[in-house]
């Protein structure tokens, strides 16, 4: 597939290739932003269609990819912006949003992350592993906690200040990099 803009080349069949190659992914990307399956296929329409409109600057555009995804981002922006003005809109993208919360791959993601972090906190230093259940499981005070363990609560604080700064450093590592 072709998606290199050549003079010889038609705007139909180019704008084509374009759409064959470009519109799951920016799809995905107009999904995610608004939350709204029927949004995000209505923004793809309407990125293209723009792409048609001005298909005499086409050869303008240096990184074609680049410029749908910025198309799309604004497309989104713009369809939200209105949304949070009409509130039969906004209402329906608060349902999709709620719905999206309970469907299974919500789910799925939340016990694997559940799972996750359990064997993140079971690598923990014994006390520091206590601390931290002890404060985010059970909910207990510092002060609770000191008097429970026979530590300072700055001990307790130091603890759960290193527990959490490894589960955080660990996360990052699986999740964002």
């Amino acid at each position: 597939m072709n998606t290199k803009y050549t003079a010889d080349r038609k705007h139909d069949s180019y704008i084509s290739d374009l759409f064959r190659t470009y519109e799951y992914p920016l799809y995905i990307l107009a999904f995610r932003m608004s939350k709204d399956a029927a949004a995000a296929k209505d923004i793809i329409q309407e990125v293209f269609l723009a792409l048609w409109n001005m298909r005499d600057r086409i050869p303008e555009i240096d990184n074609m990819e680049a410029y749908l995804f910025r198309m799309t981002r604004f497309s989104v922006i713009r369809h939200l912006r209105k949304a949070s003005a009409d509130n039969n809109l906004k209402e329906k993208i608060w349902s999709g949003m709620q719905q999206r919360d309970e469907d299974g791959v919500s789910k799925i993601e939340a016990r694997e992350f559940q799972s996750i972090l359990a064997t993140v906190i079971a690598k923990l230093p014994a006390k520091r592993r206590r601390v931290y259940l002890l404060r985010n499981m059970e909910g207990k005070t510092y002060k609770d906690i000191a008097e429970q363990m026979n530590i300072s609560q700055h001990t307790v604080k130091n603890h759960l200040s290193a527990a959490l700064l490894e589960i955080r450093s660990f996360l990052a590592a699986r999740f964002f990099w």
